[in-house]
């Protein structure tokens, strides 16, 4: 794995070491995903948040391109272990925190180091979005998360091409691209007084 873009572009990171339940993002959707961010004004150098975030892929890539601060959410030790690994190697210890806390409630939101954010990654299972009370508990956590987010402030989940999450309280979209057996969902914040700020646009 490697970084595309920003002041460590081409750096190698770790990857998992089990790519069959974790299912990193290749080059191309990354840039993709990317991409589409820059386009809705999401990146710059607001704060971000890593959720089930791994070995650090997507937030790395991130901070990478000027994000000032990334807080990772990753329970699994390994996972951890190789995301610390990484943070240190590329030198963003200043600039990351790293929190081993279930990334399903929204509890962890009280321990954010910064906020307003203005970006979200949320990379959960596969197995936990095919399960309609699974992906409800998901869907309740992007609507905590809506108050605490810049007025351009994006969230982006990822999911198997089969599993089209709703639209959520504080967010618009979901804006929805396939690639492959994956597909990438983008919300981005409400505006006040919108009427697809409650979620059912």
């Amino acid at each position: 794995m490697r970084i595309i873009g920003g002041i460590h572009r081409s750096r190698t990171i770790l990857g998992p070491k089990d790519d069959t339940i974790t299912r990193p993002i290749t080059d191309r959707v990354k840039t993709s995903l990317f991409d589409r961010l820059a386009s809705m004004g999401a990146l710059g150098d607001g704060s971000v948040v890593d959720v089930f975030s791994g070995t650090g892929s997507l937030g790395l890539e991130a901070l990478s391109r000027g994000a000032k601060h990334c807080t990772f959410i990753e329970r699994d030790r390994p996972a951890r272990q190789l995301l610390e690994q990484n943070i240190k190697t590329l030198r963003l210890t200043e600039q990351a925190a790293v929190l081993s806390v279930n990334a399903v409630s929204p509890a962890w939101i009280a321990l954010l180091p910064r906020k307003p954010l203005a970006l979200v990654f949320l990379d959960p299972p596969y197995a936990m979005v095919r399960e309609p009370k699974e992906l409800a508990e998901l869907m309740a956590l992007v609507e905590k998360l809506a108050p605490i987010m810049e007025p351009l402030g994006a969230l982006t989940l990822r999911t198997p091409e089969e599993v089209t999450p709703p639209a959520a309280a504080g967010w618009d979209g979901p804006a929805s691209f396939n690639y492959g057996s994956m597909t990438l969902h983008f919300y981005s914040k409400a505006e006040e007084g919108d009427p697809s700020s409650d979620g059912k646009s």
